[in-house]
């Protein structure tokens, strides 16, 4: 005797409304990534990408005490080459202040499309020799510079920052670590778990939740067929 088993109208509804939301309850981008250098289309320094993080430092290859610290095998380069290309003023847009103006360090960046409600989240990590002056590891997002890390506030082992589009439109985004005052004490900065997630799903998530839904109707409209 066969025995044939089958959910409840209710249940099914349940099971396959939970499906969807594991499917399609975080909707996130794929532009942005740590997992390598492809994509960044500004690399300045000493940039390396390995164990899926990027980690910048401010050696510099002069054959001083520093050059031990290098990861890539290119220096630092000057601080107003790292202005510029981060899009911001010459000489001045990355001094942690008057007295502690940024010498030489190293940048990555590059530019995507965002939406209104994106958000924009990395892991980071912030270490120094330097112990006298503001080192400094930094994110610069749509001109905006905002400080992770210096000498006197390194932060903890490992932390997490995010950042939330207020308008729709092509972004821009650059990390980055410096050397202040003078350019010795190599400092570095790592970053990791870099991602752009979506708060409203995009059209092709949003037709495959359809369809979804559209089975879940038909496959209850069965079940009651089945039971009466």
């Amino acid at each position: 005797m066969n025995t044939t088993t089958s959910l409840g109208p209710k249940k099914l509804v349940a099971a396959t409304a939970f499906g969807l939301l594991a499917l399609f309850g975080n909707a996130a981008h794929a532009q942005i990534s740590t997992d390598s250098l492809a994509g960044w289309s500004i690399v300045d320094g000493d940039v390396v990408s390995q164990s899926g993080a990027i980690t910048l430092t401010t050696a510099y290859l002069d054959g001083d005490g520093d050059e031990p610290f290098n990861l890539s095998g290119q220096s630092a380069v000057d601080i107003g080459v790292l202005e510029g290309d981060a899009g911001l003023a010459p000489f001045v847009g990355l001094d942690v202040s008057p007295e502690q103006r940024g010498t030489e360090g190293s940048l990555i960046g590059q530019s995507f499309a965002a939406t209104a409600g994106d958000t924009l989240s990395f892991d980071w990590s912030f270490s120094t020799l330097e112990t006298l002056f503001q080192d400094r590891a930094f994110v610069v997002i749509d001109g905006a510079v905002f400080t992770l890390a210096t000498l006197s506030a390194p932060g903890a082992a490992t932390q997490n920052f995010s950042y939330t589009f207020a308008q729709s439109g092509n972004a821009t985004l650059s990390f980055g670590v410096i050397d202040t005052v003078d350019v010795l004490g190599v400092s570095s900065l790592s970053v990791s778990n870099l991602q752009l997630v979506s708060a409203v799903p995009e059209p092709a998530t949003t037709a495959l939740m359809l369809v979804g839904l559209g089975l879940v109707g038909a496959a209850t409209a069965r079940a009651r067929r089945r039971t009466s």
